[in-house]
């Protein structure tokens, strides 16, 4: 799926703009409380994927803030980048506040309590990244307050690059949006670890670590395959089996491995013990029983039944 719309508050009548820009904003991104004028004026170019979302926003001056109570009702597991073009933004996360203005740019994460405003017509480009999607990427986590310069370096590359993506976004497609951003997200994390001793996780001796990380972690859904994985790490699948061939695996075997482990976690716990041995395998990704309980005889040479008595 790949859509492209501009939104604009002219379009509504004065007094109900205010809250027809709270309500756009938090259904693009997250929900988030305003403080803002009714007869707000704010217009937005919005591009999205399944994966992905940009967004050029002018507006007038607002305060936004994403509360702790926000966050545990709506979990987002996503970033921001912001990337003003005219005027100041100031952000604060965890204590720390930064202000930004053009020739610069931070990343924001929408699971952290937050604290944004702008002053009266501001304009900034959004980005908005699946969290594991840059996460893998990164020698080290996001530091609270990151500013990156976007007037040169690496940073300016990842704002050429947003800047031309919104400029082409009637002439793409979702898979062509989705394969810019993928990119974008390569030269944003270079950029990130610009400076750590690690080297960024982009060479093929890291990638099976994160590949083993992604896995461990949504091995309980039964949706994870070899081409879904490729898919949401943003390198190709067949780069993906080469690799892990050379280290005497294969996606499949390997989401195999993590979902036993996973099972076998739960067949031991105390907490688990109220769920069957069918909800257990269901719950570690398992699509039936009798392929988990012979896979699971295999590996550990008992069956699920002996591990839990």
């Amino acid at each position: 799926m790949y859509t492209v719309e501009t939104l604009d508050s002219a379009e509504h009548a004065p007094a109900e703009r205010g809250e027809w820009w709270r309500d756009l904003v938090s259904s693009i991104h997250c929900p988030m409380a305003f403080t803002l004028q009714d007869d707000y004026i704010g217009r937005i170019e919005h591009q999205r994927s399944d994966s992905y979302q940009l967004v050029r926003w002018w507006g007038d001056e607002e305060y936004i803030t994403r509360s702790a109570a926000d966050i545990r009702k709506r979990p987002h597991g996503a970033y921001e980048l912001l990337v003003p073009v005219r005027g100041a933004l100031t952000i604060s996360q965890n204590d720390h506040t930064v202000e930004v203005r053009p020739a610069a740019m931070t990343l924001a994460s929408l699971d952290a309590k937050l604290d944004l405003r702008h002053g009266d017509r501001f304009s900034s480009l959004a980005f908005v990244i699946p969290q594991e999607r840059l996460d893998v990427r990164l020698a080290r986590p996001v530091r609270t307050g990151l500013v990156l310069d976007a007037g040169s370096g690496l940073g300016c590359i990842v704002a050429d690059l947003l800047h031309s993506l919104r400029k082409q976004r009637l002439a793409l497609d979702g898979p062509g949006f989705d394969a810019v951003a993928d990119r974008i997200v390569d030269v944003l994390a270079l950029a990130c670890n610009a400076g750590n001793a690690t080297a960024a996780v982009t060479s093929d001796d890291g990638l099976l670590p994160v590949v083993r990380r992604f896995v461990r972690a949504h091995a309980h859904d039964p949706g994870l395959t070899g081409a879904t994985l490729a898919a949401q790490l943003g390198w190709s699948l067949r780069h993906i089996q080469a690799q892990l061939q050379r280290a005497g695996t294969t996606p499949s075997d390997l989401i195999r491995e993590e979902r036993l482990a996973l099972s076998r976690l739960r067949l031991q716990d105390p907490l688990w013990r109220h769920q069957s041995i069918t909800q257990v395998a269901y719950s570690s990704g398992f699509g039936d029983l009798s392929t988990f309980s012979n896979a699971y005889r295999r590996r550990f040479g008992e069956r699920p039944s002996d591990t839990r008595a």
